[in-house]
């Protein structure tokens, strides 16, 4: 996603996709520092959708900046890919901090408050959704379910991906189904 995020700001995109930190042992601290301070510089671009594009850990960062009014300004849309687990998160090792309460009734209205549109994209195969997307009913969120994607990473086979870029363009999420 990273390196469709990058081709997509060249296309002049406001394609908001922050690389967080240390990945393999995130700090929740450090990572809400980064998404205040990349929240800071989004309008620096005039005009066009802002769009904020969120993967793994990284959108449960969004949902907590949301649900703590991290941001200065609404996202038009959102895109939270491969949502984990937060039973995986609170069991694995070298992720810190409490898991998020998908049933905590502020998230939804703040999440609604930060981004106008929120589309979520799960797969069949991840594991790091062993039971599925159950866990984030709650937030009552359209969910595209491509199959066999995995957790849409590098390892997974994911890297250039063209729905995105459709889905960006278009606001069409069956256009997520596109590899």
């Amino acid at each position: 996603m990273r390196l469709t995020a990058a081709a997509l700001r060249n296309q002049g995109h406001q394609v908001w996709y922050p690389q967080f930190p240390a990945p393999e042992t995130p700090n929740p601290a450090d990572w809400q520092d980064l998404l205040r301070q990349e929240s800071g510089m989004m309008d620096e671009v005039e005009g066009g959708e802002k769009i904020v594009i969120a993967h793994s850990l990284g959108t449960i960062n969004f949902l907590y900046g949301a649900l703590t009014d991290l941001f200065n300004k609404q996202f038009d849309r959102a895109l939270l890919v491969a949502i984990p687990d937060p039973v995986m998160t609170s069991e694995t090792t070298g992720i810190e901090g409490e898991p998020l309460e998908f049933r905590n009734p502020a998230l939804v209205p703040q999440m609604n408050k930060w981004a106008a549109s929120v589309t979520a994209v799960a797969s069949d195969k991840d594991r790091w959704q062993p039971n599925g997307t159950d866990f984030y009913k709650p937030l009552r969120i359209e969910t595209i379910e491509v199959l066999g994607a995995g957790h849409f990473s590098l390892d997974d086979g994911w890297g250039a991906w063209p729905g995105l870029g459709t889905w960006v363009e278009t606001n069409n999420p069956q256009a997520l189904l596109e590899r």
